[in-house]
């Protein structure tokens, strides 16, 4: 099982919504886990972003399965009438951009 840290964005994700995720993620085979915010995440658009901790770039059966969970993580956004973010992005250790993915409104 693979490691991705999920920065916690208190101005934005509650616990509940962090369960939430850390379950999708889970769904894809990654241990997930919070880590500490490295950004304020106000502001009008936000980013949800993960930190992929192995050494190697995500797996392609990882990467393929990241679009779907992306639209459920916002799906429960929506739902629970909150702002879902803007993007998704999951950084390398050393915060090389590794992928992103780019939210509708809807």
């Amino acid at each position: 099982m693979n490691e991705i840290l999920v920065e916690e964005n208190f101005a934005r994700i509650d616990g509940r919504d962090m369960n939430v995720i850390l379950d999708l993620l889970d769904g894809l085979n990654l241990e997930a886990e919070p880590t500490a915010p490295r950004s304020s995440g106000r502001g009008r658009h936000w980013a949800l972003t993960m930190h992929w901790q192995p050494a190697g770039p995500i797996p392609e059966s990882t990467e393929a399965g990241l679009p779907d969970t992306v639209a459920r993580i916002r799906d429960h956004f929506v739902a629970a009438g909150k702002q879902p973010p803007s993007r998704v992005a999951v950084h390398r250790r050393d915060g090389l951009v590794l992928w992103t993915f780019q939210l509708d409104a809807g």
